[in-house]
């Protein structure tokens, strides 16, 4: 088929959380990623919308999110993967919605909510007295097998203090890596050294767009894909 133009827009997958040892994703039964949480969240999920711990399907009164897993890493993802902080943010509320009582724990290097929309809403679970912003990196995460609760290790960037936060289950916000990292496609692209699609603006005919071209949430890949159909359109006017 001959085209004028040709969008990119391959998308993304989370990256290998079996990659982040000391974390215990794959060791520890009740340590989930992000899309897992997502998945046990979704009505049509395996769990019909129930937020439970796999072990023994026991919904959990204290849950841990811990942010940039595998994120802003020199050994993993050197870049910020741009929705994992609003992404559990929201989980928090999904958790606090079916369990009044329950206690979340997010441990964070930094919070990011871009935008107005993104800060009121960080602002509002701020509010909430259940939940706890913790500012420190994860360094373990080890599960009890005979309770199948996971204690969380990090130290608190502010005080200084170290911190063993036993949960009952454990999120681990793992980073966005483009499909482009690991399967290039058999056209003349350039990629980034994370295998983002840089684009060619000069030379156009192929425009990768939304998260194919960098870390990026729904509205900005849906803006992104408008402004890259537009660009592909004004290659086929030129010609």
């Amino acid at each position: 088929v001959d085209v004028g133009a040709v969008i990119v827009a391959t998308g993304w997958r989370p990256y290998d959380a079996t990659k982040l040892d000391p974390l215990g994703f794959g060791e520890c039964p009740n340590v989930i990623t992000n899309v897992m949480m997502e998945r046990l969240a979704a009505p049509n999920g395996p769990t019909k919308g129930n937020i439970v711990r796999p072990s023994d399907d026991k919904a959990p009164a204290s849950i841990a999110f811990v942010q940039c897993a595998g994120s802003r890493d020199e050994n993993h993802l050197p870049y910020c993967s741009y929705i994992c902080c609003m992404a559990s943010l929201k989980h928090a509320t999904y958790v606090r919605a079916q369990n009044p009582d329950a206690k979340v724990y997010i441990f964070y290097i930094d919070l990011r909510a871009p935008g107005q929309r993104y800060e009121k809403f960080y602002q509002k679970i701020k509010e909430d007295p259940n939940v706890f912003l913790i500012k420190g990196k994860v360094a373990e995460v080890s599960e009890d097998p005979q309770t199948g609760n996971v204690t969380v290790v990090a130290e608190n960037a502010v005080t200084g203090e170290k911190i063993h936060q036993t949960v009952e289950m454990v999120v681990l916000a793992t980073g966005m890596q483009p499909t482009t990292a690991t399967t290039k496609l058999p056209a003349d692209l350039t990629y980034n050294d994370d295998g983002f699609i840089i684009n060619d603006f000069g030379t156009g005919g192929m425009f990768a767009a939304g998260c194919a071209n960098k870390p990026a949430d729904v509205v900005s890949s849906n803006q992104n894909a408008t402004g890259m159909a537009l660009k592909a359109i004004q290659t086929l006017v030129n010609r």
